[in-house]
């Protein structure tokens, strides 16, 4: 398996670019950029799918016109989908980053799994930075959107977050192997060890 960050727009959210023999996935397409309609153009032989970890401005921005130029559908937490219609919920209002509203086309829920390609995703039910974030799990990889960062987590002053729901998920991320590599929405990687030892939000010292 393959897998390239993109960081993109002012905000550098990570849109992650990842394929194998079978399949191609993006995850969090923020902002429009060349490379991702690319990717998903060049391996139009494969399975695809867009996947959306939550529903802010920066990790949706490029919808729907990317679905429309590829044909490739895009699938979001089921307790998120609404926030893509509504701009005071996804910040593109406030943040004068205008989105049409639109719909996704696959809802998953807590638990699920899917294969797309030869590539399995699980999806983690992780509300708190929003009410219907998720964060996926393919191999020992977790793409956690805003939930976890390295030494960090997501905010939660956003309208639907809720940080005591956040801090359970984190702890949730936490009962994953500890050798798992956490892929964040903004900044650089970590690990479920690490986090455990030195992240000042949920650490091992008050889960």
């Amino acid at each position: 398996m393959e897998i390239k960050a993109l960081p993109l727009g002012y905000i550098r959210v990570n849109c992650y670019l990842i394929k194998t023999e079978k399949a191609a996935i993006v995850i969090d397409p923020g902002y429009k950029n060349e490379k991702i309609d690319e990717f998903l153009l060049e391996n139009k032989d494969k399975e695809r799918l867009i996947l959306l970890t939550h529903a802010h401005f920066d990790h949706i921005g490029a919808l729907p016109a990317l679905r429309d130029k590829t044909g490739v559908k895009i699938a979001i937490g089921e307790d998120e989908n609404e926030l893509l219609a509504d701009g005071s919920l996804n910040l593109s209002d406030r943040f004068h980053a205008h989105i049409p509203p639109f719909s996704a086309d696959v809802f998953l829920k807590d638990s699920e799994e899917l294969v797309i390609g030869d590539i399995k995703i699980k999806t983690i039910f992780t509300p708190g930075h929003t009410k219907g974030s998720v964060c996926y799990l393919i191999e020992n990889v977790l793409f956690s959107g805003d939930t976890l960062f390295y030494e960090s987590v997501g905010r939660t002053d956003f309208p639907t977050s809720d940080f005591s729901k956040l801090a359970s998920s984190v702890k949730k991320l936490y009962t994953l192997p500890d050798e798992t590599v956490v892929f964040s929405g903004h900044g650089e990687s970590t690990t479920i060890s690490h986090e455990k030892k030195y992240n000042p939000f949920v650490n091992s010292e008050n889960l």
